[in-house]
């Protein structure tokens, strides 16, 4: 059995990681697995905002390692 491509984006809350998972969510057709450190909920709709995709595309899970 093959396993289906996914995206993984960590950190996603902010800067790069935001803008970069903002962007494969719009030009890929692939789910997408982004992390914050808090406020998991906020940071996807941060992420969806402005965005013609289907939400059920992005998780996104607390993930701290400091």
């Amino acid at each position: 059995m093959a396993l289906k491509p996914w995206i993984l984006t960590t950190p996603a809350s902010r800067g790069i990681g935001f803008e970069l998972a903002r962007r494969l969510l719009n030009t890929t057709d692939l789910p997408v697995v982004a992390t914050a450190r808090k406020n998991t909920d906020e940071t996807k709709a941060k992420l969806l905002e402005g965005l013609d995709v289907d939400p059920q595309r992005l998780n996104v899970f607390e993930l701290d390692v400091t």
